[in-house]
């Protein structure tokens, strides 16, 4: 199976809530194009393995945290879940803000529950335990507003199908250190958070239309505090192109201007 990852058309952070975690407000878009991971699923091994070009320690995959989410959930299923060998050919990168891990984790998911006829609802249950951006693939939309931390996923129905282009130059964004920099300069007052609510009614075109990456993302301005070098890569792609989540990916729609 195909698997896309995700853009941000805008990424709206608000103030934490006590626990840490970032309120949003999104709109997110499978990104159909030339990138893609692949996902192959088998049956009857002696043990769950993941197989491909992961850097993190197997219990850190979000695949293997999946399959121990659905063990819990579904304990009738366990030996079948740990019969399971999973084959990803890895191409969305790391650290890109494109959600390549949640992609494969929610991928995952669905194909279990086309295999044991388990619900919906029982995956989107499962979902934010995993990570904040598993919901959404989870729910298989092609475009939706995402909100609370990641939890709250509402289908938008698009005018026009589009597919986009993604350049991700070699920067690994560390999540934690640009939401980091959003909280020192949103208490500096160098930034102000305030609620997008307007953005959710609007189409991914109109928003890429009418308003700025900076005004788009709550993000790239952090992350350009944090990685200097991603100014750079904004003056050399030019108009057109914006910034995906807490980066590094910049992306653009074919056709568009």
């Amino acid at each position: 199976m195909k698997i896309y990852p995700k853009l941000n058309i805008f990424l709206n952070i608000l103030p934490p809530l006590e626990r840490g975690m970032h309120p949003l407000l999104s709109r997110f878009v499978l990104a159909y194009g030339e990138l893609y991971d692949e996902m192959e699923i088998f049956e009857g091994v002696e043990k769950f393995e993941i197989c491909g070009d992961f850097t993190c320690a197997l219990e850190e995959n979000l695949i293997y945290k999946a399959k121990e989410a659905l063990k819990v959930e579904f304990d009738e299923y366990s030996g079948y879940f740990e019969s399971l060998s999973v084959e990803v050919k890895k191409n969305i990168p790391q650290g890109a803000g494109l959600g390549g891990g949640s992609a494969n984790a929610g991928a995952f998911l669905c194909e279990m529950a086309r295999r044991l006829d388990l619900s919906k609802e029982s995956l989107q249950k499962i979902a934010p335990k995993i990570g904040s951006d598993v919901s959404f693939f989870v729910n298989e939309y092609e475009s939706a507003n995402v909100m609370g931390c990641g939890e709250v996923v509402n289908e938008f129905v698009e005018n026009s199908h589009y597919t986009y282009e993604i350049f991700t130059p070699k920067i690994f964004c560390h999540t934690g250190k640009v939401y980091q920099a959003f909280d020192e300069l949103l208490k500096n007052g160098e930034i102000q958070s305030v609620m997008k609510v307007d953005f959710l009614n609007l189409s991914s075109i109109e928003l890429l239309s009418r308003f700025s990456p900076l005004e788009l993302n709550d993000l790239f301005a952090p992350a350009m505090r944090v990685y200097l070098e991603l100014a750079s890569v904004r003056d050399e792609l030019g108009e057109g192109w914006f910034f995906s989540g807490s980066g590094s990916s910049f992306f653009r729609v074919r056709g568009l201007g």
